[in-house]
């Protein structure tokens, strides 16, 4: 849509979808998910293209702001989107069937120690805040334990307490090791 205004339909994160009128500039790619660059009422904005859920021509044309650089627009908007990213560091340690798992499930968010005595392995994680942070590492079981700081450690617990007493009762057969 070139040159064209359009509506998009967008599901935010953790929101219904709305409509949005925008002046499309230009599609980033990152870490293999794409991205819309786009002047808003707002300013410009970053939309994520899974999150669409459709697209209208509104038939008028698009306001393409005269000096825009679409490689400088995304590293603007993108450091202030990682920046984000980063509101919360866990500390952590990470089982050597799991690293590899942890670090192809959160990218760049994972910055990788050295090996403890144990043969596991310390690392670093960044999220956006303690819950989603527990969030996405209570996906990997036992396999990491975060050390610090105490609130993912609290939403982690708080987390395995709401599973347990949603499936305990169940007879599930749970994988042994570890």
């Amino acid at each position: 849509m070139d040159g064209i205004r359009v509506r998009l339909g967008y599901a935010g994160v953790g929101k219904p979808v709305g409509e949005r009128t925008v002046d499309p500039l230009g599609l980033v790619a990152k870490a293999g998910v794409d991205y819309l660059v786009a002047g808003t009422d707002k300013g410009l904005r970053t939309f994520r293209l899974s999150r669409v859920t459709s697209v209208e021509p509104t038939g008028e044309p698009a306001v393409r702001p005269p000096d825009f650089d679409l490689a400088t627009a995304w590293r603007s908007l993108s450091g202030a989107f990682q920046d984000g990213m980063h509101a919360v560091t866990a500390r952590a340690r990470v089982h050597p069937d799991t690293l590899a798992l942890l670090q192809r499930f959160l990218g760049g968010r994972v910055r990788v120690g050295g090996p403890l005595p144990d043969g596991w392995t310390e690392v670093w994680v960044d999220g956006p805040a303690a819950k989603a942070l527990a969030g996405h590492l209570a996906g990997l079981g036992a396999g990491v334990e975060v050390l610090e700081p105490p609130e993912v450690r609290q939403w982690l617990a708080r987390i395995a307490a709401e599973l347990t007493g949603m499936y305990a009762g169940e007879q599930a057969h749970a994988p042994h090791g570890r």
